[in-house]
């Protein structure tokens, strides 16, 4: 849209039979959004316009969804092609030179100036012998992916009922659980006692609900592990299946709620959350996201928890604070040796712990924006994308029309600790770049290495480690047991007297620096990082 609006002649490619992707044919019906100091949303423009036209809740209708966008693409000008799969793609010497493509109607044969994947996994630019890196190989952990979702749908559900029941948990059992407007959040009890066909495939966690203007819910709950980013729909009947058996573990657990409940279709698509990730002529890391960054090349703003899905089932999920205001440079969407691709997708050129943050909507919204203004000024200035980055005439006039156009490159940021001082802060900046330093979501802009250490926290920094590199051993089940042990006590802060006997039930050998009762973050980080290095770098 924002190329066709900045006068550009475009055709969209669509594979499916609706528009909207991951939002209408994945059910991801409820918008992750992030605000600045002041409480302004972080996107503008045609994020801000799409936002608008759904109702303005972060919950909305996916019939709503997509007849809007149709009209947007209309208004816009864009040729669109539905139904067509990419079959081959020729580039030589770092150019995209001619795609192919399968549909209803025949071939398509295309040899476009310029090309911009948006596709979940960059399918297209990985077709095109782009570098990637795969899942969290960054991380020197493995290459595993966070989970995919099968979203489903359920008629016949009182919203009424999820309403109280939602909020009345929520208040009464402090269990994070709620309901406000389209939207509904919990009941993670209902999903941890959930015993799916194949454990090592499927796990429900607690549900995600979007309220559609015909009474029924969209369910965001289904975690799907293990899916091939070249085939990411192989497991869809499987998964489809699997919806079945949840709504009846529904039934049986929550008569009152779910006994009326239907299951009336399953999202025509798997939630991707990650697949690959683009090596970029730069790559955003979890510091540039989590300090709130900023660059010379900015074209949007970011600010989203850096909330991480699991990559285990029965993992404790990732949560690594919350960001100030970030940029996300245009390099991060021009990969290394091409002239004339660019990548708008959480498979863009983020390190997989910063993708935590990057790979939500509204923000890829923004840089789909941005790209197409970015189509615009390299043609006008007779430039490719590497030459448009790394020109800062051209990158001031990009900026200026992106905020002509109503986007934000600038926010107001929030108080944050100055951490560089503390002899704790590059094991700890190595650790969160590698999601093994968790903290809660009121932690902003920063890593608060002078705060005590949660318990909670510290426990699942040595699970996720322990997953990765030592599945089955004495080492997680000790993590493990414990972590169960002290279910009640998770938020409160780690006794220096405590950390010790978890690390000598480890068996780790490392002193603990410091003094006082409890274990500050910067003091943990010192041990974490010389328990974890040696097996990151043999992973190298």
């Amino acid at each position: 849209m924002a190329a066709a609006r900045e006068g550009l002649r475009v055709l969209l490619v669509e594979p499916g039979a609706g528009v909207g992707g991951v939002l209408t044919q994945g059910y991801l019906a409820t918008l992750d959004m992030a605000q600045d100091a002041r409480g302004k949303l972080l996107q503008g423009g045609l994020f801000a316009e799409f936002y608008r036209r759904v109702g303005k809740d972060p919950s909305f209708d996916i019939a709503v969804a997509e007849r809007e966008l149709r009209a947007m693409l209309v208004r816009a000008g864009v040729e669109l092609r539905q139904g067509y799969r990419l079959s081959a793609v020729q580039a030589q010497t770092g150019r995209v030179e001619h795609l192919s493509f399968g549909g209803p109607g025949g071939g398509l044969e295309l040899s476009p100036p310029l090309v911009v994947d948006a596709t979940d996994t960059a399918a297209l630019a990985y077709a095109a012998r782009a570098r990637f890196t795969l899942g969290r190989a960054d991380t020197g952990l493995d290459a595993r992916q966070m989970a995919a979702t099968l979203g489903f749908r359920l008629e016949g559900v009182a919203w009424g009922g999820v309403f109280l029941a939602l909020n009345g948990d929520g208040i009464f059992h402090r269990s994070g659980a709620g309901a406000w407007g389209r939207s509904g959040w919990g009941l993670a009890p209902i999903g941890d006692c959930y015993t799916p066909s194949d454990p090592g495939r499927f796990r429900l966690r607690g549900l995600n609900l979007a309220r559609q203007r015909d009474g029924s819910l969209l369910v965001n709950a289904l975690l799907v592990y293990g899916v091939d980013p070249d085939d990411p729909q192989a497991l869809f009947e499987q998964a489809s299946r699997e919806a079945g058996r949840v709504l009846e573990h529904l039934r049986r657990s929550d008569f009152w709620l779910f006994g009326p409940a239907r299951l009336s279709g399953v999202a025509p698509q798997l939630y991707i959350r990650e697949s690959r990730h683009l090596v970029g002529l730069y790559r955003l890391r979890a510091d540039d996201v989590l300090y709130g960054r900023d660059f010379p090349d900015t074209v949007a703003l970011g600010g989203y928890a850096l909330d991480g899905q699991t990559y285990f089932p029965g993992e404790t999920p990732y949560l690594l604070g919350t960001p100030n205001p970030y940029g996300v440079p245009l390099r991060t969407l021009v990969p290394q040796g091409f002239s004339n691709l660019l990548v708008v997708s959480p498979a863009a050129s983020f390190d997989s712990v910063a993708a935590f943050s990057a790979r939500v909507v509204p923000l890829q919204m923004a840089l789909g924006e941005a790209a197409g203004a970015a189509a615009a000024v390299a043609q006008a200035r007779a430039l490719d994308f590497p030459g448009l980055a790394g020109d800062p005439q051209a990158i001031r006039q990009l900026r200026k029309r992106l905020a002509n156009r109503g986007a934000r490159l600038s926010a107001v940021r929030f108080p944050a600790p100055d951490d560089r001082s503390d002899p704790g802060y590059p094991a700890a900046t190595q650790l969160l770049r590698r999601g093994l330093f968790a903290a809660p979501a009121y932690y902003r802009g920063g890593l608060y290495l002078r705060e005590p250490l949660r318990l909670g926290d510290f426990l699942a920094d040595l699970e996720h480690f322990y997953r990765a590199k030592k599945p089955g051993s004495p080492q997680l089940r000790t993590v493990l047991e414990t972590r169960q042990q002290n279910a009640r006590f998770l938020q409160r802060p780690l006794r220096r007297e405590q950390a010790h006997q978890i690390l000598e039930g480890l068996a780790v050998p490392e002193p603990l620096p410091g003094e006082g009762q409890t274990v500050t973050r910067g003091e943990m980080a010192l041990v974490l990082w010389r328990l974890v290095q040696p097996y990151l770098a043999e992973a190298r």
